[in-house]
């Protein structure tokens, strides 16, 4: 007959990246220890938010940056792939690249703006180009622009803030009960 004794030593949640983890231990009478360890599911992404961008490098860097923050990255490598993701997934935020091959940043844009389905999803111009690409891509319906390259911290800084102002904004609005 196997016998099982509880350890007395306490049991201790350990948390990393969203996972809760905790253990139940018993000493076997071989000397050896089973565990039950349940796992809560990882929190849910704060925010997910799509890369438009033709450049790998940039794709990675900008999802690993928003990943710091608990959001979820989505990457399309080209404005037809960013706008067939956008209609399929809905992103809380776009980001959008203005130099790309075959349809730039702000064809990207105006397709986006001109569909009722996908035109109240904020997008945010990413370039190295001149203050003129900024105001195109604002005229066409970008809620701010990003000067490449950037400083990781100003940018999640940046990110942060267009999330409070747009999608935030909104969240608070459709959580909020129904006036009289």
């Amino acid at each position: 007959m196997r016998r099982s004794r509880q350890s007395s030593a306490p049991s201790r949640p350990s948390h990393r990246r969203g996972l809760s983890v905790s253990s139940e231990c018993a000493r076997r009478d071989d000397g050896t220890y089973s565990a039950t360890i349940p796992m809560s599911r990882p929190s849910p992404a704060l925010f997910t938010i799509l890369v438009i961008d033709d450049d790998p490098g940039v794709l990675d860097l900008v999802t690993d940056l928003l990943a710091t923050q608990g959001h979820r990255g989505l990457v399309a490598a080209s404005g037809e792939d960013g706008l067939a993701i956008t209609r399929t997934v809905r992103p809380d935020l776009i980001l959008v690249d203005y130099h790309m091959p075959v349809m730039n940043g702000l064809e990207v844009v105006q397709r986006l703006k001109a569909d009722a389905e996908t035109r109240r999803i904020p997008v945010v111009a990413l370039t190295a180009g001149p203050a003129e690409d900024a105001n195109e891509l604002s005229r066409a319906g970008c809620v701010a622009f990003i000067p490449k390259p950037f400083e990781a911290r100003e940018f999640l800084r940046l990110v942060a803030e267009i999330l409070n102002e747009t999608v935030g904004r909104s969240r608070r609005s459709n959580d909020s009960p129904a006036g009289p």
